[in-house]
């Protein structure tokens, strides 16, 4: 891969010739060897038996990239790099590095590793050791061990000068000093700080189990830079293994990860000066969801062609018109994010952008497949003209499956800007200075989070406006049920004072009387009763068809086994209690409608008797006759009332109704302004504290105003004199005492209004309304003939809001967010986008807008924000790049055939990355010397 990767390593690792060694030796040339004397033969079947040992000892403590490092000599290195070709030859899988390297004894005692390049030839090995002052005749290659070590005659210092004149070695080594904390051959050692302030190396190493996180406090200050009596540059100790046994039982517990493009000193040059992010002493962990590829065929503009992605930090370049842009907005495209996907109106260059999909990939039938790997699932998105450029997604398994594009943003979470969109977007926020605008840079989930909040408060409002309207119908059925009790009490009393008109009836005719009404009114109230009966069934009825469509649990899991008889025990007793329950509650209603057809029967005969006994009244026509029709009446009302007190529901548990609704609106709010409060603080937190805000947690009453100029609208009251009421009563009570106050008083209202539509006397006060509005009687009387259910709902549902207020913070200076630059809001933001985890993060030139400082802290952002999420920008600021240690670096580059093109995409750990980073990147030069001013390189 063309990308800097991790490897774990061990980068002082000693071979069986060292003098150091402990355990059994391959033979030398000479001695006694299975009962004779050895040949060079024998020696080089010994190494070579060994080699072959070593580099399996290797492979089993997962290394993948290990410098020998003998003193003084590399005898044993070429046996092993013969052993690692031979297999890589078998397996091209086998990708296990070995650098050649030595372990120099300078002047004092003191000790530096060298590493070369894995490929650098023998000859030049051979150079470098006379360069050093190895006498290559005194280490006696074909013995047992090498000899004794002796002092080389200069400081390690000059270890690089006097390689450096050597064409062939510059730029192939590192010289890595003994930065150990004790010992007789670390550099780090009192009066030794000359020395050290004047090397110019980049690094050191470390033995004897050290690391960063175990060296004394002193000794970490000396290296990092903060010490000037050392020195201003960062030396970062990597921790070594210096195993040199025949158990191997030190070999790579050393506990080291390099991130590393390619087997060359270069590459672990520049993984010390990226060691923030490229140099790691646990084991690394890489964004769990990435772009692995792009793969473009057809379009007009860009070749065809395949990159591959690093999973965290990648930098697109290139000069003005190179295709950067289009890369990047390919890339959105099979995300399902580009600006053809998704609309930004606010957006200036949406349609620019939309023009480079329709006119470049779609007009000309083009195809891209963009590569996603998902917690080591590797996915393969497709949108072409064979599909529409529906995208079609294929699964780790094979299949395919076509997916609209809200559906891929699902799948494939990713946050995508276009080239200004955040400094529009900044501009955005500060205009508007709103939270929910800057939701949107922290966690997807708060976004999410906030959309469900205001959705469920919204419906939470709507549960108080029909429970208003169900209150409302409530009283209007009671006083509906009143007013036809007392017609039915009229009408019993006139029929009542009629029959007291009538002579004096037996008592068998008064009892075929009484009968009759007691009937009548019986059948009235068994109407209501079948029909409530009925509806019953019909109810039943709705549940016996659910126990008829069971969930269908399939499952090859073998969890499933006992959810399922679980879940079918539970539906055949369903199934069996509604069917047995609704065959008895049918059986019932039959019985029900067999009595109550008896009870018609009764009914008949009954007002037979009775209109006999009335008939034989020949004399009391007009009496009797109104009496009968006064009592069919009446039956009728008794009925009518029945069927309404059946369905009739009390008042009182639709108050609890309302109360609830209320309750639960007070709940969410409050769960609201909870919630908003840790987005602040997660807001400040990821800004990197350049955002600052005052949280109050009710204290935007905007909708409490606005609700009371609704609820008084038209009455005459004066806004500004309102308005300082309303502010002295909250700032006096409270919002949520206010506001039930208010509730109330207009509740009794509404019912007073709806009970007396022709406003009759007996309207109830509301003193705290009175006082929030200045009413004078006119207002009063206006508010109460103007009274309806709109107004009182929006007293019901408003609520208090969170004010939050948002400052930018620029060193001791701190001023309203909408007022810091353009720039420095979309600073802020994209330093939140990077402080967090999340799906692949895309910007089209996230240095649109920003100063050299705050370039800089986005750089250094850099090396934490990609081991968390992949980052993919497309820049012409070599710091990002450079300082940002970009993993891998694409250059885009103009075809003569005047399409787009990558140029050899790799990590700055190449020559030739790096000189195009120069040629084609503003500041690119400049980067570079600034790194080696402070790193010494």
């Amino acid at each position: 891969m063309s990308f800097a990767h991790w490897r774990k390593c061990d980068f002082q690792v000693h071979t069986p010739r060292d003098p150091g060694w402990k355990g059994a030796r391959p033979v030398g040339l000479g001695e006694e060897y299975q009962g004779r004397i050895a040949t060079s033969e024998d020696v080089d079947r010994d190494r070579e038996k060994w080699a072959y040992e070593f580099v399996d000892w290797c492979i089993k403590r997962g290394l993948e990239a290990v410098a020998l490092t003998d003193h003084h000599e590399m005898v044993m290195f070429p046996y092993v790099a013969a052993e690692a070709a031979k297999r890589h030859e078998a397996d091209e899988s086998f990708g296990l590095w070995f650098f050649p390297g030595m372990e120099l004894t300078c002047r004092g005692g003191v000790q530096c590793i060298i590493i070369f390049d894995a490929d650098l030839a023998a000859e030049w090995r051979t150079t470098a050791q006379a360069r050093l002052g190895i006498v290559a005749a005194s280490l006696n290659e074909s013995a047992r061990q090498g000899p004794a070590v002796t002092q080389l005659d200069y400081d390690y210092p000059d270890i690089a000068s006097r390689l450096e004149p050597v064409e062939e070695l510059r730029g192939r080594f590192i010289v890595l000093p003994n930065v150990s904390d004790g010992g007789a051959h670390t550099v780090v050692t009192q009066g030794a700080h000359a020395n050290f302030k004047a090397m110019p190396y980049v690094g050191g190493y470390v033995d004897c189990g050290q690391s960063i996180d175990t060296i004394p406090h002193k000794l970490r200050v000396r290296l990092s830079g903060e010490d000037p009596y050392w020195g201003d540059r960062y030396i970062y100790p990597l921790p070594t293994s210096d195993a040199r046994s025949a158990d191997y039982s030190k070999l790579g517990n050393n506990s080291c990860w390099i991130k590393l493009a390619e087997p060359t000193a270069e590459a672990i040059r520049q993984a010390f000066l990226g060691h923030p992010s490229r140099i790691l002493i646990t084991p690394p962990v890489t964004p769990s969801i990435a772009v692995q590829s792009l793969s473009v065929s057809g379009s007009s503009i860009l070749s065809d062609q395949e990159l591959r992605f690093s999973p965290e930090f990648n930098s697109i370049i290139g000069g003005r018109g190179s295709g950067k842009s289009t890369v990047l907005e390919y890339l959105a495209y099979g995300l399902g994010r580009s600006c053809s996907d998704i609309s930004k109106g606010s957006y200036s260059g949406s349609d620019r952008l939309k023009g480079v999909i329709a006119d470049t990939l779609v007009a000309s039938g083009a195809t891209i497949e963009i590569g996603i790997e998902q917690d080591r699932a590797n996915f393969y998105v497709r949108r072409g003209a064979e599909t529409g450029h529906v995208a079609t997604v294929t699964y780790p398994d094979g299949t395919k499956h076509e997916m609209s594009v809200a559906e891929l943003r699902a799948l494939f979470p990713a946050v995508v800007y276009s080239q200004g969109e955040l400094s529009e977007l900044g501009k955005i926020a500060g205009s508007r200075a709103q939270l929910s605008q800057l939701l949107q840079f922290v966690d997807p989930e708060f976004k999410r989070k906030d959309r469900r909040l205001s959705n469920e408060i919204e419906q939470s409002k709507l549960a108080i406006r029909r429970a208003i309207q169900a209150l409302v119908n409530g009283w209007l059925q009671e006083e509906k049920v009143r007013k036809l009790n007392a017609a039915r009490a009229t009408l019993e009393q006139r029929i009542a004072a009629l029959q007291k008109s009538l002579p004096t009836l037996s008592k068998e005719e008064q009892a075929h009387i009484v009968r009759y009404e007691a009937l009548a009114e019986l059948d009235g109230k068994r109407q209501a009763a079948e029909a409530q009966a009925q509806t019953v069934l019909d109810e039943f009825t709705g549940l016996w068809q659910t126990s008829r469509s069971p969930v269908d649990l399939l499952s090859t899991a073998p969890e499933a086994a006992d959810f399922q008889a679980a879940y079918e025990e539970f539906r055949k007793v369903f199934s069996r209690g509604v069917e047995a329950l609704g065959k008895d509650l049918e059986a019932r209603r039959v019985g029900m409608a067999t009595k109550g057809a008896e009870i018609g029967r009764t009914l008949i005969d009954a007002k037979s008797e009775r209109d006999r006994v009335m008939e034989e009244l020949t004399e009391h026509k007009v009496q009797t006759t109104q009496i009968a029709k006064l009592q069919e009446e009446l039956q009728a009302l008794v009925g009518h009332i029945a069927s309404l007190e059946s369905r009739q529901v009390s008042v009182s548990e639709k108050q609890g109704e309302f109360n609830a609704a209320i309750d639960n609106l007070k709940a969410l709010v409050e769960e609201g302004a909870k919630t908003t409060e840790r987005w602040v603080g997660a807001i400040e937190m990821l800004s990197g504290n350049c955002i600052d805000a005052e949280f109050v947690a009710a204290g935007d009453h905007s909708e409490v105003h606005a609700s009371i100029d609704a609820l008084v609208a038209q009455t005459g009251s004066q806004e500004a004199t309102r308005k300082h009421r309303v502010v002295e009563q909250l700032a006096d009570s409270g919002v949520w005492p206010f506001l039930d106050t208010i509730r109330a008083e207009c509740l009794s209202l509404l019912r007073w209004k709806t009970l007396s539509p022709e406003g009759g006397g007996g309207a109830p006060a509301f003193p705290t309304i009175e006082n929030a509005i200045g009413g004078t009687e006119n207002m009063k009387t206006r508010l109460k003939e103007l009274i309806d259910l709109q107004r009182v709902e929006a007293i019901a549902t408003a609520t208090p809001k969170p004010d939050v207020s948002l400052y930018y913070v620029d060193g001791g200076n701190r001023y309203a967010f909408e007022k810091a630059s353009e720039g420095q809001r979309a600073a802020a933001l994209l330093l939140m986008l990077l402080e967090q985890a999340g799906g692949p993060l895309l910007v089209d030139q996230p240095e649109g807008d920003l100063d050299n400082k705050v370039v800089s802290d986005l750089a250094e952002k850099l090396h934490s924000a990609k081991q968390h999420r992949q980052v993919i920008f497309a820049s012409h600021n070599a710091n990002i790049v450079v300082n940002g240690s970009s993993e891998l670096v694409v250059s885009m580059e103009i075809t003569q055939d005047a399409k787009r093109s990558a140029s050899g995409p790799g990590a700055i750990d190449r020559q030739d990355i790096r000189l195009k980073i120069t040629e084609t990147m503003e500041g690119g030069e400049k980067a570079f010397k600034d790194r080696k001013n402070k790193y010494g390189y």
